[in-house]
């Protein structure tokens, strides 16, 4: 698809003309309302009002869908609560320092930190609304700032404010946005951590982005709708295609506009110039490290080695290459990125010219505290068990130290054995000549168990190649032992006859490090042996990509049914019992919320209330509340955790 086309056809949709100052009024037709929350503790938004006209206010939520042009109703919290204020955002959020005229209002140093996502507002002073006036309309009663008020950025729906607009006068008028050639980066914590991929390998990633824009832009789906087009679409799984959804909108590739998505004002842009650049600074500015990914790529470099650095330097904690390569695949299809033919990646010269028009993050740099409204009560930790860290921890340092050590290669066998052992393999260790080294089943019933032989090298020298590896007896192996899948494990396998090769037999080629890494997320987010056959499908260098968005996703579901219970916990003393619609507000501006929906957030209720955990009691019609505290909890999972892995025929 030509790039014409595609614009031909998007703003044909809109049916706006390719001009700057056309595609600006589209856009600020589409204007949004946000309650923009001040503290007066922390800041002195009366006598700010009485002197300026511009303040670049916090936007520590809803990031990405604030825009220009949207208004901004501005509220003092605290004991005389109510509308102090009206604006119109001037700017896009970005990482932006205060104006120097402004730090005389700040009266909490966070509040004036330099390292935070602002957005500009034009604003003016207006007659004071009460939180009590504003709660007798009754569109309001139930609003988030009124029930739930934690946070700095609410959104307020159409109809709401033609309600709450009787009260006010015009706000700012409109104004050109202050305009630059690419998007803005938001402060780090505000960017996202995970990026998805798209169909196509590596080069081929804007092209798949481009033909879901074309949906888009044709369809104007709700983002219900846009999961089911991304799963025909990009052929992936639901759950892929809700990630995926999820991830358009987090990044303003998509946005949603009364219920409807559209694409976003850069992802306009974008198309409209077919200029790369701009849909990689968006992605830069929404997610962190992949300029600083760039940077590290001045000298051709592997994934594993770009994984240390993002490890080592930016704190990001993976596990595994996956997301390393995620972001590759983006900045190499469009151009940024290139393969040196031997495994690793270099920098392009288009690439060195994006970084020079890009902020990087500088871990060395603190970045501020969040000041937190009504804190949450914590339950103080009790450890009924010794931590799993230090079991995945030997673990994987003895994955790593065993698979160099050549004179005793069945300390290497024994350690990979325990490893798919830990990720809930029955493994045996068999070892000899003429054996396959360990032998791995996953029970699942007759029809869906799998086993796996496993071929574990060692090497002095740190490296695996092809000519130290016997293809023929691994078929044999795998023939003995009637097993599905072959995989090889080596401290580093490398080279591309190696890897062509492991294609050609279907065997899965896994380094020391990716299966230790492996363990560790398996630590963090368990999951089943079922999860894990997709390791062992297809043959050649190992593909984490499912295994890794699943974890994810359950990761997410833990996370998602803690503030959950937190957020009953807290409020419940308040308002009673609480249904998955309270929830739904109440958790809205949560990142772990993003994304989810009223159906997902009623299944995790359910799960929790059931007779067998018993951590809520309630229904769906009644709401729920908390029956007991988070230890006992805990040790109720446990006896149901410890009762599984009894043996019933001992």
């Amino acid at each position: 698809m030509r790039a014409s086309d595609l614009q031909d056809a998007v703003f044909g949709m809109y049916g706006v003309e390719c001009s700057e100052g056309r595609w600006e009024h589209d856009r600020m037709r589409q204007a949004r309302v946000w309650f923009f929350q001040s503290n007066p503790k922390l800041y002195d938004i009366d006598a700010a009002l009485t002197a300026l006209d511009r303040i670049w206010w916090r936007v520590p939520q809803y990031t990405g869908e604030v825009h220009a042009g949207d208004v901004a109703v501005l509220w003092r919290s605290g004991k005389d609560a109510g509308i102090v204020g009206l604006g119109r955002v001037v700017a896009d959020p970005q990482l932006r320092p205060m104006e120097p005229a402004e730090k005389s209002f700040v009266l909490a140093e966070e509040e004036g930190a330099n390292n935070v996502t602002r957005a500009l507002l034009r604003v003016q002073a207006v007659p004071f609304v009460s939180k009590e006036r504003v709660r007798a309309i009754a569109e309001f009663q139930q609003h988030q700032l009124l029930v739930a008020p934690r946070g700095t950025v609410f959104p307020i729906e159409k109809d709401d404010w033609a309600a709450l607009s009787e009260l006010l006068p015009a706000p700012p008028g409109l104004v050109p946005a202050e305009k630059s050639a690419l998007p803005a980066a938001f402060a780090w914590p505000q960017r996202a951590k995970g990026v998805l991929p798209m169909p196509g390998g590596y080069n081929g990633y804007l092209q798949s982005l481009k033909r879901v824009c074309l949906v888009v832009a044709e369809e104007r789906p709700t983002p219900a709708e846009l999961a089911g087009i991304l799963e025909t679409v990009l052929r992936v799984k639901p759950v892929g295609a809700r990630l995926r959804e999820s991830f358009l909108r987090k990044v303003g590739v998509v946005v949603v506009h009364g219920g409807n998505c559209r694409l976003g004002p850069w992802t306009e842009r974008w198309l409209a110039s077919d200029d790369d650049r701009v849909l990689i600074a968006l992605l830069h500015g929404r997610c962190q490290f992949v300029g600083e990914l760039l940077a590290a790529a001045d000298e051709p470099v592997t994934n594993e080695q770009l994984l240390a650095v993002a490890n080592d330097r930016y704190g990001m904690g993976w596990d595994t290459q996956t997301q390393v390569g995620n972001r590759r695949g983006w900045l190499q299809s469009a151009g940024m990125l290139a393969d040196t033919g031997d495994g690793k990646v270099r920098v392009t010269d288009a690439g060195r010219a994006l970084l020079a028009e890009l902020t990087l993050h500088d871990p060395a740099v603190r970045l501020p505290i969040e000041p937190v409204v009504e804190p949450p009560r914590v339950e103080p930790p009790i450890e009924v068990s010794p931590p799993v860290a230090d079991t995945v921890d030997g673990i994987a340092e003895a994955i790593k130290t065993f698979a160099t050590d050549s004179s005793h290669p069945d300390r290497f066998e024994r350690a990979v054995r325990d490893a798919f052992a830990f990720l809930g393999f029955q493994a045996e260790w068999l070892g000899g000549p003429g054996r396959t080294d360990v032998l791995l089943d996953a029970t699942l019933g007759s029809a869906d168990s799998y086993r796996v032989v496993v071929d574990c090298k060692t090497s002095a020298s740190g490296t695996v190649g092809d000519q130290q590896v016997d293809w023929v007896t691994l078929g044999d192996h795998k023939a003995k032992h009637d097993a599905d899948h072959i995989a090889l494990v080596a401290p580093n396998p490398s080279g591309r006859r190696l890897l062509d090769r492991a294609k050609q037999h279907k065997v899965s080629i896994i380094s020391a490090d990716q299966l230790a890494g492996l363990c560790r997320q398996h630590a963090k987010t368990p999951l089943g042996v079922d999860d894990y056959r997709s390791l062992f499908a297809h043959g050649g260098s190992l593909d984490t990509e499912a295994v890794d968005e699943r974890a994810g996703e359950v990761g997410r579901l833990i996370l998602l049914a803690a503030a959950m219970c937190e957020a009953i916990r807290e409020r419940s003393t308040m308002f009673g019992r609480l249904s998955a619609r309270d929830l739904l507000l109440i958790l809205a501006e949560q990142p772990v919320a993003e994304g989810t929906t009223e159906g997902e957030l009623q299944a995790l209720l359910d799960t929790l209330a059931s007779p067998l955990l018993g951590v809520l009691h309630g229904s769906k019609s009644e709401g729920y509340r908390v029956t007991t505290t988070a230890p006992v909890a805990q040790r109720r999972v446990e006896a149901v955790a410890q009762q599984l892995s009894i043996d019933p025929n001992r």
